[in-house]
């Protein structure tokens, strides 16, 4: 009988702890990216980070996902769209024109305010 040596959790890369049934948490070889959310609301965190900032990039992530899900924000391959209210206009605006993950993006400030946190 055939016995896997490992659960599918780390088959798939799955961070099984920060996951949820909803946003699962994936870990990847990111670079010098702490945190991806995607518009297929799936999670990917990198790997080579520690646990403490494995949990705080899923946190920021995750709020992104809500902002997605709220209509707020959205991105393809070359923009990013920006709604910052309901009753808003969409901003459409280059990824080439951006640094992505920059606090003093609309989107970026939104959580780093309410979270206080910055990744490094």
């Amino acid at each position: 009988m055939y016995s896997m040596k490992s659960d599918i959790h780390s088959l798939l890369g799955l961070n099984k702890e920060l996951s949820t049934y909803s946003v699962p948490v994936f870990e990847k070889n990111l670079g010098d990216v702490w945190g991806v959310a995607n518009m297929d609301r799936t999670i990917y965190i990198n790997k080579d980070l520690s646990n403490k900032n494995k949990r705080e990039a899923a946190q920021h992530e995750a709020m992104h996902v809500l902002q997605m899900r709220q209509g707020k924000v959205a991105y393809d391959n070359k923009n990013i769209y920006w709604r910052e209210t309901p009753m808003s206009g969409i901003q459409k605006i280059a990824r080439s024109n951006i640094k992505e993950g920059k606090r003093s993006l609309p989107w970026e400030k939104e959580i780093y305010d309410k979270t206080k946190t910055y990744a490094k």
